[in-house]
């Protein structure tokens, strides 16, 4: 089970208050304030309306998949090539600080397991 400290309780706390308050409207932000809803509590109250704003709507295909891949997070392909410089502490799969070893050798290998679900170069 994971070990929550007391600071990170308190964080989390004083996020969550934050992100449920609204700012409250007030007048002498009027020429810049989105939210037109003066009695809005919380962010999901706003509301507006522009005057001479132009609606453009998203275009048909504006849901086409666009697929981010990080290789050094994907595959390690050749594992060999993981300690670069030769120290023992450069890879480490746990660690969001150093490199998880993915190279062009894995995305090699698993090219028809990402042709498997459905993703496509055009």
């Amino acid at each position: 089970m994971m070990e929550v400290s007391l600071r990170q309780s308190f964080l989390f706390v004083i996020l969550f208050a934050v992100s449920t308050l609204s700012l409250p409207h007030l007048p002498e932000y009027e020429e810049w304030n989105l939210n037109q809803n003066k009695s809005a509590t919380t962010p999901l109250d706003y509301w507006g309306q522009w005057p001479d704003h132009q609606f453009h709507p998203s275009p048909e295909n504006w849901r086409m998949p666009f697929y981010s891949l990080f290789l050094d997070r994907f595959v390690n392909g050749d594992p060999s090539n993981d300690n670069a410089n030769g120290t023992a502490f450069e890879v480490d799969i746990l660690s969001t600080q150093l490199r998880a070893g993915g190279d062009i050798s894995g995305l090699v290998d698993t090219l028809d397991y990402l042709q498997g679900m459905g993703i496509k170069v055009s």
